[in-house]
């Protein structure tokens, strides 16, 4: 008696033979088999990310083992997170980078000494301004006593190695905005990790002023498509992946082909049927005439 494998069981499986795809794109030195595993334990910890078809689960893991991305586990840089696809009235995953991720990112262009984003709660003392003297200031002084305000700014700061800096702050307007422009503003991660999306949006802004490898900027293209649009996400997946999985569509096609009868089946006609309509006299009488035997019938 064979035993059904349950949604998880059915993934691991489908992920296992995929593996040899995903080594083939990863950069050296990725640990594919640990993004597989970690992915597979955040997916036992969601039903939703369960319930997502395992091809989407695949073309999510595919980025972020291009990228060298852990999406998931203590030390994550990136998730699996389950977006609704109204079209297919069912679940997608998809590949989210948390801020860190993207700070990873921009540290790999080789000159950056250091990079922090923040977010400045009601209540704290903060100052950011201009002097002509002391050039841009930006004074910050977390409160760590008592409940924590609501956020109001994210501020993010790039320390680069020859001594220069990059400041960015956006207010709370700035971001809500943005956030309201997003296809999950309402629920996912700006629901769950608001101030980790505080973080992402203000990082996502100072970007725009360093410098980046290709990388890095193919990555920042796909987070705002990802979170903004949701369209061509097709052209941040890798081609084997794409070439693997048209060959697994075209063999799932052959299989589901339904047997042709080569013999040609004899159809008999089905006797048409006679409608009986009035007479001659019946029509000139108005249809006061009398029925009989002999009324006229034509066939249709």
């Amino acid at each position: 008696m064979s035993t059904q494998l349950s949604p998880g069981q059915k993934l691991g499986h489908y992920l296992e033979q995929k593996k040899p795809v995903l080594k083939r794109i990863a950069p050296e030195g990725t640990d594919v088999d640990r993004i597989v595993s970690l992915a597979m334990f955040e997916a036992a910890k969601n039903e939703r990310l369960l319930s997502c078809s395992p091809q989407s689960v695949y073309m999510a893991l595919a980025k972020a083992c291009q990228l060298n991305l852990v999406a998931g586990g203590v030390l994550h840089r990136a998730h699996l997170v389950p977006i609704w696809n109204s079209r297919k009235k069912t679940h997608d995953a998809e590949l989210w980078i948390d801020y860190t991720g993207l700070m990873e990112l921009v540290r790999r262009s080789g000159e950056i000494a250091n990079f922090v984003a923040r977010v400045v709660h009601e209540g704290e003392d903060f100052e950011h301004y201009f002097d002509l003297e002391d050039g841009e200031v930006l004074r910050h002084k977390p409160s760590y006593d008592g409940a924590v305000g609501e956020p109001k700014l994210a501020y993010a700061v790039c320390f680069f190695k020859d001594g220069q800096r990059q400041v960015e702050v956006m207010r709370k307007d700035q971001i809500e905005k943005i956030r309201d422009a997003s296809r999950s503003g309402g629920s996912g991660p700006w629901k769950t990790h608001t101030e980790e999306m505080w973080r992402k949006t203000v990082i996502r802004r100072i970007c725009k002023y360093l410098p980046l490898t290709a990388e890095a900027k193919t990555v920042l293209e796909h987070d705002t498509s990802a979170d903004i649009t949701g369209k061509d996400q097709e052209l941040f997946i890798p081609k084997p992946v794409l070439d693997d999985l048209q060959q697994e569509e075209d063999a799932e096609r052959v299989m589901n082909m339904d047997a042709i009868d080569v013999e040609a089946e004899t159809v008999t006609p089905a006797p048409k049927k006679r409608k009986k309509t009035k007479s001659k006299a019946e029509q000139v009488l108005g249809g006061n005439g009398v029925n009989s035997a002999d009324d006229d019938f034509v066939v249709e």
